[in-house]
């Protein structure tokens, strides 16, 4: 079971409050090359219909922009949507729910439907009875996944160490490229029914240094940090970047798993 599991709607929208501003630093974008395959698969047109599910801080968003269409973003965290607005400021087709897909009252169709790392929030029948209301006949669904970077092999254990030491283990488990495809596929099964139709499957892998800095801001960004006491954060975040700089040095080498899943709505409804 998820940490946030047995939190009401209310605090679920709020889970990411207070680790906002690390996440916007922490988390990586998705690679360039996914994004293309993702919007041609989905054959993305400047004047596409797009609704994002759980659109962050823009992560992706910005990502998509750059290819035109007109974006409704749904995002129940308001400390995402403030951010998210002005990171999006330049993209005046963009507007903004503060809701979440279940609850929020939308219009379709949409020919689009966006959620990038954050489908597994959505309730998994009443989530995706909505998206088939508010999709397009032949309308696609796309969502994207990041796996978090992990250390590559000659630091692991110093990684490991130091987390130790800070006392907070660290909360990545390391896994096969298969093993993290096979989690990904699994979290896309709510959509897998005769309504849609899987169009493509694909996984990359990506190499990208991180300072100790911005490392510990992914983790203050994670769940199982958020669950800490708040005001055992800062503490740990001070442990973490001591301990990282003196057994690892300043830059962490990693490797990440980013994966694009993409289904299409199946004839007339």
């Amino acid at each position: 079971m998820a940490i946030y599991d047995d939190q009401t709607d209310a605090e679920k929208a709020r889970w990411y409050s207070n680790g906002a501003k690390f996440y916007v630093e922490g988390r990586p974008r998705y690679p360039a090359p996914l994004i293309t395959a993702a919007a041609a698969v989905a054959e993305w047109q400047p004047q596409s219909r797009i609704l994002e599910i759980g659109s962050g801080p823009g992560t992706a968003t910005q990502d998509f922009a750059t290819l035109g269409g007109r974006f409704t973003c749904v995002e129940p965290n308001p400390d995402f949507v403030a951010i998210a607005r002005d990171v999006l400021a330049p993209f005046p087709n963009i507007t903004f729910q503060t809701s979440t897909l279940e609850q929020v009252d939308l219009a379709g169709p949409f020919d689009i439907v966006l959620a990038a790392s954050s489908f597994h929030w959505v309730d998994q029948k009443r989530g995706v009875q909505r998206i088939e209301e508010l999709l397009a006949p032949h309308g696609f669904v796309v969502l994207l996944w990041n796996k978090e970077p992990q250390p590559v092999a000659q630091q692991a254990k110093a990684v490991d160490e130091a987390f130790q030491r800070s006392g907070y283990p660290q909360p990545i488990e390391r896994q096969s490229r298969d093993e993290i495809a096979q989690v990904f596929w699994g979290l896309a099964k709510p959509p897998m029914t005769p309504a849609f139709t899987e169009r493509l499957f694909c996984h990359v892998e990506t190499a990208e240094d991180y300072s100790v800095e911005r490392f510990v801001a992914l983790h203050r960004s994670l769940s199982p940090f958020l669950a800490l006491a708040p005001e055992k954060q800062p503490e740990i975040a001070k442990a973490l970047i001591e301990n990282l700089s003196t057994l690892v040095g300043p830059t962490i080498r990693t490797t990440r798993i980013s994966a694009a899943h993409i289904f299409q709505r199946s004839g007339r409804r």
